[in-house]
C-alpha cells in the first residue's frame, strides 16, 4: 500500500509589527508637529503611540494615533500659571522644575511601554527619558528639534532675550561664551537632577546636556527648512533639514461667529499670545491699542478669557481657539509671540508677522522672520508707538507683502516636511526588543 505524502509544516515566524513612541513636551505649537510626524508614519504601516500632556489626548486619538498621558492636566496648568515660565531668563530653570519631578516617572512609564515589543522613539527637544532609555536598553531613538535655537551653534549663533552678542566678535570668543553659558546657567540647572537619574538606572553622569548630550548619536532631524536655517559645522554631524511639519485642521470651517465677524468688514488681525500663555494680559492690551490706533479690527485668541478686556467693541471678537491654518488665509496680519507653530503657519499663509517674543526659541524665530522680510519684531514692554509703527509699516509695506507672498509660494512647492521626516524615521535601522 503507497502511503500519503505529508507536506511538512512550513511555520511562518510571528511578525510583530514595530511601534513607534513619540514623546512630545510641550504646549500646542510643539506638540501639533508631531502629531503630524505621527500620522505619516502610521501611513507607512506603523503602530505610533503619542505621549503628551492629557490636554491633547483628543486631538491625537483624532488623529488615530494611540496616546498616553505624561503629565495630567492639574499638572500642566499648575507649570503655565507659574509667572516664571515666561521669563526670558528664568523661564528654563522653570520648566526644568516641572520636568525634574516627573523624570522617573516617565522613564518608567516608558519603560514598560519599550518592554512590551521592538520600539523606535522619536523625542522632541525636551524628551530626555529617550535618551536615557537608548543609553541604559538600547532603544533606537530619532531627535526631533523643531526651531534653529535647540542647537547650541558658534557659527549660527542664535538670538536670545537678555543676550545680546556684540557685533563682529570672532567665533572662537562666541564659542567660549557659549560653553560658558552652557556650563554655569545650563548645566547648573539640569545636571543634578538628570545625573541623579542616570545613576539610579546605572549610568554615569553626563555634562553639556542640552548642547551636546540630548541629541541622539543616530539620527537628528531639524524640523524647518535649510532657508530658514541653513545646516552648520558644528550641529550634530547626523542633523538633516527636513522642512515645517504642519498639522492641518480637522475643519475647513472657522466657528459661525468668528467667520461672521471676517465676513463682516475688512481683513481683521489677529492677537495671540499663545496657548500657554496665561500672563498676556499687557500683549493683548497694547497689540488692542495698536488695532484701535490704525483702525484695524482684530481677532484675539487665548484659551485664558480673563486675559481680555471683558467689554469689547465691535471691532474686536474674542476666541478661545480657532485652527490658524484656516484663519490665517482670511486675515491681515498676526501679531504672535514666535512660537515655531504659528511662525511657520501664518508664513505658509503669506501674511506678515508682528513678533513679541516671550523666552525660548521665540527671540530667535522672531530674527530669523524679520530677515527673511516677513515681520518685525518688538519687545513686550515697548511703548505703545513702537508697536504701533512696526504694525503700520507690516500692513502697507509692498516690500513685505512681496517677501510673504514669496515664501509662500516655496512653502506650497515643497514636499510635506511631516513625510520627509517619516522617510528619515523609517530608515533607521529597525527596533529589538527590550527586556
Amino acid at each position: 500500500m503507497q502511503l500519503p505524502v505529508v507536506q511538512p509544516t512550513v511555520v511562518q515566524p510571528t511578525v510583530v509589527q514595530p511601534r513607534i513612541l513619540i514623546l512630545a513636551v510641550g504646549s500646542a505649537g510643539d506638540v501639533y508637529p508631531f502629531i503630524v510626524i505621527g500620522q505619516a508614519l502610521r501611513a507607512r504601516g506603523y503602530e505610533v503611540t503619542l505621549t503628551a500632556s492629557a490636554n491633547f489626548e483628543e486631538r491625537v486619538q483624532r488623529a488615530g494615533l494611540q496616546f498616553i498621558s505624561g503629565l495630567a492636566q492639574e499638572e500642566l496648568e499648575t507649570g503655565i500659571r507659574d509667572p516664571d515660565l515666561w521669563h526670558p531668563v528664568k523661564g528654563f530653570a522653570t520648566i526644568w522644575k516641572y520636568m525634574a519631578r516627573h523624570l522617573p516617572a516617565a522613564y518608567n512609564q516608558q519603560l514598560a511601554l519599550v518592554r512590551e515589543k521592538p520600539t523606535l522613539i522619536v523625542a522632541s527637544t525636551l524628551g530626555l527619558t529617550g535618551r536615557l532609555l537608548q543609553e541604559a536598553h538600547g532603544v533606537p531613538l530619532v531627535t526631533v528639534h523643531l526651531a534653529p535655537s535647540c542647537l547650541f551653534s558658534a557659527d549660527d549663533t542664535a538670538v536670545r532675550r537678555g543676550l545680546h552678542w556684540p557685533r563682529g566678535w570672532p567665533r572662537w570668543a562666541v564659542r567660549i561664551t557659549l560653553g560658558l553659558i552652557d556650563r554655569l546657567m545650563v548645566d547648573a540647572v539640569v545636571r543634578p537632577a538628570l545625573n541623579g537619574m542616570r545613576a539610579h538606572i546605572g549610568l554615569a553622569p553626563v555634562r553639556r546636556v542640552m548642547s551636546q548630550w540630548l541629541h541622539s548619536p543616530q539620527h537628528v532631524v531639524c524640523a524647518w527648512p535649510a532657508w530658514f536655517a541653513a545646516p552648520q559645522a558644528d550641529w550634530p554631524q547626523n542633523a538633516v533639514c527636513a522642512g515645517f511639519p504642519r498639522m492641518p485642521s480637522s475643519s475647513s470651517a472657522l466657528e459661525p461667529d468668528l467667520q461672521r465677524f471676517i465676513d463682516d468688514g475688512d481683513a481683521p488681525i489677529v492677537i495671540t499670545p499663545g496657548s500657554a500663555m496665561a500672563h498676556g494680559s499687557d500683549f493683548i492690551a497694547r497689540a488692542l491699542a495698536a488695532a484701535a490706533a490704525l483702525k484695524v479690527r482684530a481677532v484675539v485668541v487665548t484659551p485664558y478669557r480673563e486675559q481680555v478686556p471683558e467689554h469689547l467693541p465691535p471691532t474686536v471678537h474674542y476666541a478661545g481657539y480657532a485652527p490658524f491654518d484656516v484663519l490665517s488665509r482670511q486675515v491681515a496680519a498676526f501679531v504672535h509671540h514666535g512660537g515655531i507653530g504659528t511662525s511657520a503657519t501664518v508664513l505658509a499663509a503669506g501674511k506678515p508677522q508682528l513678533i513679541v517674543p516671550f523666552a525660548f526659541d521665540q527671540p530667535d524665530n522672531a530674527a530669523r522672520l524679520t530677515r527673511l522680510g516677513v515681520a518685525a519684531t518688538v519687545l513686550p514692554d515697548a511703548a505703545a508707538a513702537v508697536w504701533q509703527q512696526a504694525l503700520a509699516r507690516l500692513l502697507d509695506d509692498p516690500a513685505v507683502a512681496k517677501a510673504c507672498a514669496t515664501f509662500a509660494t516655496v512653502m506650497a512647492a515643497e514636499r510635506p516636511a511631516a513625510d520627509r521626516i517619516a522617510e528619515i524615521i523609517e530608515s533607521h535601522p529597525g527596533p529589538g526588543q527590550v527586556t
